[in-house]
């Protein structure tokens, strides 16, 4: 689609992009494409689309000749997808909010998502559908922060929390001229597949506590972070500094959090998780268990 075409259709179906979601909608047709076939589709994949915009993914998606479950939340989008992919009869529109609608079941996913809502949406899709695949575009900052790597100073909290549940790989950076309107922000799509090998906590719940608990300091030391948050769970100072011992004959405390690995974070879990079960730490829910 050309700009024209694309305000045109807008204009047609009385659809304003909101700057404040970041709304932006892809144009070039060929990178759509290129988008699409990172996902190796074929016609026994069943896939769902996030966002289905003016449908230039949609139609090399239903293309494959798969199965298309596209949520969108905009009504007059809604009314574009279904007279533009009136003649897909393998796509079905379900309009409502990703965050809050059921999401159908599927194995792949192929989205340029909402970059407002791209977190949250991401974290939803990872615990509630069970996708073998996911083909998804980000605002180029926030996919840098998903790829970084344990040193870099990408590497965060949120990098933690998806690197736990997937593994990601760049596919290709798009500039903001590809898009209209055109956003402040270039874009990057990944692809994300769930992770399968280890190590894995003993209790997930106890390895986003601690990872939550210590990682608003990630420029610290584990033992300083260690201290200022044993200190927030209200342990006395003398007996924080014991609990750090402990744990620094399993790992080492020396090292700044950003630094830290998913491999060395999942003892350090285990650790306090044990520290939980003696109750002399409180658990993820304001008690000992």
């Amino acid at each position: 689609m050309d700009i024209d075409e694309v305000k045109s259709l807008l204009q047609k179906y009385s659809v304003k992009p909101s700057k404040k979601a970041g709304q932006s909608f892809l144009k070039n047709d060929r990178i759509a494409k290129e988008i699409v076939d990172a996902a190796k589709l074929s016609s026994e994949d069943t896939v769902l689309e996030i966002g289905g915009g003016l449908g230039i993914l949609t139609k090399w998606i239903a293309r494959s000749g798969c199965s298309v479950k596209v949520v969108e939340i905009d009504p007059g989008l809604v009314a574009a997808l279904k007279e533009i992919l009136v003649d897909y009869k393998n796509v079905k529109i379900i309009e409502g909010d990703a965050l809050k609608v059921n999401l159908p079941h599927c194995n792949k996913i192929v989205s340029n998502l909402p970059y407002s809502v791209s977190s949250e949406i991401t974290f939803r899709i990872l615990r509630d559908v069970q996708f073998e695949k996911a083909i998804l575009m980000y605002q180029k900052e926030f996919a840098n922060r998903l790829l970084a790597e344990p040193g870099s100073t990408n590497y965060s909290r949120l990098t933690i929390d998806f690197r736990y549940h997937a593994d990601v790989e760049r596919i290709l950076d798009l500039s903001a001229q590809h898009f209209y309107p055109s956003p402040k922000v270039d874009s990057t799509v990944v692809g994300i597949t769930r992770r399968k090998e280890g190590p894995f906590a003993a209790d997930f719940d106890v390895f986003y506590y601690v990872i939550h608990g210590i990682y608003p300091y990630p420029n610290k030391h584990l033992r300083k972070a260690l201290r200022i948050w044993f200190r927030n769970l209200g342990i006395e100072k003398i007996e924080g500094r014991a609990l750090v011992e402990r744990v620094s004959k399993v790992v080492s405390v020396n090292e700044r959090l950003r630094g830290l690995g998913i491999d060395v974070l999942v003892k350090l879990s285990d650790t306090i998780g044990e520290m939980i079960e003696e109750g002399i730490l409180p658990g993820p829910r304001g008690e000992s268990k």
